[in-house]
């Protein structure tokens, strides 16, 4: 039972991730505000908002605010269509002191949710007949709002962001692959650094093992990762910095699979693979860390101009599930590694008996 802790352990946290990883709900959000960023209008004219909810449960008494830095400005009317919408009726007056043209946040506060907000809702232009007078407000959003323990933002939700919505489940799936990949990748580049050293075809085999579930965990990245491109960018594939180094490095530790399978002699083979494994893999860090964070756009998290899933998307209920799912992941294919070990050392066991009976 010794030997068998941690592959027990690997089943046990996979089991953990992927069971609440899809059976816990996302927060309660604005999932959209009727033309969205589109809407304009112009000072002291009336504008009605529609407002979309998601996982939500509006009730009168909802209220709906326009936001731009300290400044709010409430909706006149309100009125709940369904848990998910409700409309709000604004009127807003810039003020001399304001901007030509400003942009608003939509804000709903209530009991039952709290405070939630969504970005760029409305923009509205100053009007010609403008003066001093202003319909802003200033003080405390939740001022008379008495929150209840029972809001939509307790308990174990996960975040709800605007895009991914319900596809934010698959961090727990995609991520973990690279993470995984990468740390077998560097076990059998350090396997293959230790046969060049020792020259033991037991080191050979756990070099070929790991690179195989390293190759396995990349695959299963790229599709999980197209799956979700398809979903937040509607592309399978985009002409994305980080994307290219994958494909590019992927296609080059294809390459050690075809060189090791071009050459008959053991030993020959075992030193090829050896030197080809300890030249690529920095190689592909290079291509799939270095060079996006380099590149000047992407639309890859962490890449480019673009923030990191740590700085944005993670939070703490996801990290609950992130980081036993990269250990799982990892525990399962270091098992598939070591069966695969176990079967080239029985070939290599077997061989050697053979051309110890023919000597």
């Amino acid at each position: 039972m010794k030997h068998w802790w941690w592959k027990a352990l690997g089943v046990l946290l996979l089991a953990y991730s992927i069971y609440f990883g899809l059976s816990t709900p996302l927060k309660p959000a604005i999932a959209g505000v009727q033309a969205g960023g589109q809407v304009r209008t112009t000072s002291g004219e009336s504008v009605k908002v529609t407002v979309i909810g998601y996982n939500t449960d509006f009730r009168p008494g909802t209220r709906v605010l326009l936001k731009r830095g300290p400044l709010a400005y409430r909706a006149q009317n309100v009125k709940v269509l369904s848990p998910t919408e409700l409309e709000a009726d604004f009127r807003l007056l810039l003020g001399e002191k304001e901007a030509n043209s400003l942009v608003f946040n939509l804000i709903t506060v209530d009991q039952f949710h709290g405070f939630m907000e969504f970005d760029a809702a409305l923009a509205v232009e100053r009007s010609a007949g403008d003066t001093l007078a202003s319909s802003a407000e200033t003080g405390d959003l939740f001022a008379g709002v008495k929150l209840r323990e029972d809001t939509g933002n307790t308990g174990l939700r996960f975040p709800y962001r605007n895009v991914l919505e319900e596809t934010i489940r698959n961090l727990l799936l995609h991520v973990p692959q690279w993470f995984s990949m990468i740390l077998l990748l560097l076990i059998a580049a350090i396997y293959s650094g230790l046969y060049l050293h020792r020259g033991r075809l037991i080191y050979d085999a756990a070099a070929k093992a790991f690179t195989m579930a390293g190759l396995l965990a990349g695959t299963l990245g790229t599709l999980t990762g197209s799956v979700w491109a398809r979903a937040t960018w509607n592309a399978w594939w985009t002409n994305d910095p980080k994307l290219n180094g994958v494909a590019v490095g992927m296609a080059m530790y294809l390459a050690y699979v075809i060189l090791r399978a071009s050459v008959d002699d053991r030993y020959n083979r075992a030193r090829l693979a050896a030197v080809y494994n300890l030249f690529v893999f920095p190689v592909f860090i290079a291509l799939i860390v270095v060079m996006p964070k380099l590149s000047a756009v992407s639309l890859h998290p962490g890449s480019g101009d673009s923030v990191n899933f740590s700085q944005y998307d993670m939070d703490n209920t996801l990290r609950m599930f992130f980081y036993p799912a990269v250990i799982g992941w990892t525990l399962i294919y270091a098992w598939m590694a070591q069966i695969q070990i176990r079967l080239d050392q029985l070939r290599i066991e077997r061989d050697m008996r053979r051309m110890a009976s023919n000597a």
